[in-house]
Order: structure tokens, then sequence, then C-alpha cells
């Protein structure tokens, strides 16, 4: 069944980038109504937070990817049968 999407894209333009925001479409029009009445005090703070979660979003997903890759090496590891060559230490 197509009918509308359930997420919306919005962009936010920030100082340095723009960031693709996807929201339901009742979060997409409350993102409008704040930056649409927001005087430029205000505005700029709410960019700089923006950003600010932004670059933190992005550590955070880099992170996790790695510990998820660092995980599944662990796993694979435990699955290969190798021991060094010759007789096993004593202790």
């Amino acid at each position: 069944m197509a009918g509308k999407p359930r997420l919306v894209r919005k962009n936010v333009k920030l100082a340095n980038s723009e960031i693709a925001v996807y929201a339901s479409p009742k979060m997409g029009a409350a993102l409008e109504e704040v930056l649409s009445s927001m005087d430029l005090y205000h505005g700029v703070r709410l960019a700089q937070v923006l950003e600010a979660v932004y670059s933190q979003g992005k550590r955070d997903g880099a992170r996790a990817a790695l510990e998820g890759l660092d995980a599944s090496v662990a796993a694979l590891k435990t699955k290969i049968p190798h021991r060094n060559p010759g007789r096993p230490k004593k202790g």
C-alpha cells in the first residue's frame, strides 16, 4: 500500500553546512514553526546547539560502528582454530 511517507525531510541551514532532518510530519511542522518564529539571537543559539548535537551524533555513530566491527572480529577469532606451532608452555 503506497501512502504518505512516514518521515519528511526538512533542511536546516547552519552557519557552515546544511543538515537534512528526517522527522514525522508533526515534528517537521514543529521544527518549521520554531525556525520561522525565532529572532536572530535565538536562531544563532539554536544553530550552535544543532551543530553540537550533529557532530556528537556522528562521533557516536562512528564509535558504535567500530565497536560492532570489533565484536564481530572477536567472534570470528574464536571460531578460527589457531595455535602457535610447537609444544605448549607449562604453567
